[in-house]
């Protein structure tokens, strides 16, 4: 039965009604149009479906809605800011990393930088 959840997707918030044990990755996909991130193993082994969850990467395949709820998730869609390529996706694209471009969405998201973290002293 679904279950009404609110969560933010590259700082929009959306307020959808899913089962809490569909993955991430099929509701970025289907009910929200962002196809950057790729079904690949659906076993969270090659990092073609990675977001951003909190500012930390995950596998979106194996990722359940119900861990979502509350929460930001951030998609390659979400990398550019007004058109601008961010810095590691224009790195990707003047090294000629591409190759296919299937499973780069995910390689680019590991690679993204999570924010600094304060060290309490």
């Amino acid at each position: 039965m679904p279950d009404p959840m609110t969560f933010r997707v590259n700082g929009t918030e959306h307020k959808l009604e899913v089962e809490g044990s569909r993955s991430l990755l099929s509701v970025l996909r289907t009910e929200l149009g962002l196809t950057g991130s790729k079904f690949g193993c659906g076993q969270g082994q090659c990092g073609a479906c990675t977001v951003l969850l909190d500012d930390q990467a995950v596998r979106s395949c194996v990722t359940p809605m119900s861990a979502v709820a509350g929460r930001s998730v951030t998609t390659i869609e979400g990398l550019a800011i007004n058109g601008k390529l961010h810095p590691v996706q224009q790195a990707f694209l003047d090294t000629q990393a591409i190759q296919c471009g299937y499973c780069t969405p995910g390689m680019i998201m590991t690679t993204y930088p999570a924010p600094a973290q304060s060290t309490p002293v």
